[in-house]
């Protein structure tokens, strides 16, 4: 904080604060009508410069987002932003994006904890479905991380083989390095791949972070390194020894992270993990 004052710069989020703080100062909030997407993800201080840009009435928020895809450490009381939602609020159950039976397999993925609701409520995902139908995802054992690779590479050949286009295929892991391994891998083999952030060669296999899957679909998934030590990643997981609260909350983010990054997937959901599968999986 020091260094950035000497510097003369701020973070975004102190930014944030800074912006509502000016907009409270005016006569009157800049806009009307303010419509929120992925609202479990966002900060205090970025609610505080939403409330604050929309004068108070009829409609003046429309928030949607999914507390089970909230991926960041991110809470907050909507009451005490003066944002009320309890009594207003609408479930979803319906789902496009992907198909019942990769919706059927990774739901449990979040286990049976208690998860709440942006209207402070416990919120479910009974009777969430999708009225689009394919094949089961596929959970592949390797013993090594060579061989896993080897697995994967053969996966995405065989979508290749049946039509799916490059750019349609996307590699997902914990990690960074995985995806950089798994990009390596498919380019030894010739099939061309880049970053989830690469610009300007776009017929190619994509693999980035399972937090870099949000917000983006994709034909077929494959998540790799899904194996214990990985998912869940024990430096994003707070010693139950230490926090038992925070252990819980950390843990179910995990949870949140991997089924993002399985639900991203329309049709096709391919796993695969070396050593002991991760506690996450089913048995």
């Amino acid at each position: 904080m020091g260094a950035l004052q000497v510097e003369g710069q701020s973070t975004y989020l102190q930014l944030a604060n800074e912006a509502a703080y000016i907009l409270r100062q005016s006569e009157s909030a800049p806009y009307r009508h303010v419509i929120i997407d992925e609202a479990q993800d966002l900060h205090p201080a970025q609610w505080r410069l939403l409330r604050a840009a929309v004068q108070p009435g009829p409609d003046d928020l429309f928030i949607t987002g999914d507390p089970h895809q909230r991926i960041y450490d991110n809470r907050v009381s909507f009451k005490s932003l003066g944002i009320q939602v309890r009594g207003r609020s609408r479930r979803l159950t319906l789902n496009y994006r992907t198909t019942q039976e990769i919706l059927a397999w990774a739901v449990p993925l979040l286990a049976q904890v208690p998860i709440t609701g942006l209207d402070d409520q416990v919120d479910s995902l009974a009777g969430y479905w999708s009225p689009m139908h394919g094949r089961r995802p596929e959970v592949h054992a390797s013993q090594t991380r060579e061989d896993e690779l080897a697995g994967l590479v053969e996966r995405v050949r065989g979508w290749l083989t049946d039509g799916i286009e490059p750019y349609a295929i996307g590699i997902a892991s914990r990690v960074g390095y995985l995806a950089k391994q798994a990009r390596e891998a498919l380019e030894a083999e010739g099939i061309p791949a880049v970053s989830l952030a690469a610009r300007g060669k776009k017929n190619a296999v994509r693999a980035g972070t399972m937090h870099g899957m949000k917000g983006l679909e994709f034909q077929a998934i494959a998540a790799i390194g899904v194996a214990e030590g990985v998912v869940p990643t024990p430096a994003a997981v707070t010693p139950a020894d230490v926090d038992s609260v925070a252990y819980t909350q950390d843990l179910q983010r995990e949870r949140c992270v991997l089924f993002v990054a399985c639900t991203r997937a329309r049709d096709y959901l391919y796993l695969s993990y070396s050593g002991r599968r991760s506690p996450f999986l089913p048995p």
